[in-house]
């Protein structure tokens, strides 16, 4: 039996959660949203943002667990609405300034990748080994051994040497 009334036998007024289990759930409006959105989009901490909208840590985590959880994506977000926005401003109107904003905003974009690729291609670059003292002496050792060291060495004691 799910009874919603919102008074009691007597007609007095009941809260809207009176009778069930566990508070209800914390509800935004829709400025408090968009606060919490930008400051995501910011980069704010939890705790910062809590205090801005005015409700209990534990809350917000509980409440907006998924919105959080979406931190990272936020600024890009922000980016591709705006892009979207000029785009649609320099089509659909004609703006040139958007135009122009546009236009900027693809030579940036460009920019950026170039620079990726550039970072992944020197990162590619196989760096060189780096080796202590001994493991120097060592591999000097050995080759001399081996045999494989292009050194002198034995030059002066053939009997072909002169000086």
């Amino acid at each position: 039996m799910d009874d919603i009334r919102e008074t009691d036998l007597f007609g007095n007024p009941v809260r809207a959660g009176k009778g069930r289990r566990g508070r209800p759930a914390k509800e935004l409006t829709q400025k408090e949203i968009d606060m919490l959105e930008a400051g995501l989009m910011k980069g704010w901490s939890n705790q910062r943002l809590s205090e801005v909208l005015g409700i209990g840590l534990s809350t917000l985590k509980r409440n907006f667990g998924p919105v959080l959880k979406g931190r990272g994506e936020m600024p890009d977000r922000l980016k591709l609405a705006i892009f979207a926005a000029t785009v649609r401003k320099a089509l659909e109107k004609g703006d040139m300034g958007a135009v122009r904003q546009l236009r900027q905003m693809m030579g940036e974009d460009e920019a950026l990748r170039i620079d990726a690729q550039l970072r992944q291609n020197a990162g590619d670059k196989e760096e060189p080994e780096v080796i202590g003292k001994k493991e120097a002496q060592r591999r000097a050792a050995k080759d001399l051994v081996e045999g494989d060291s292009e050194s002198t060495w034995g030059d002066d004691l053939s009997p072909g040497y002169r000086n």
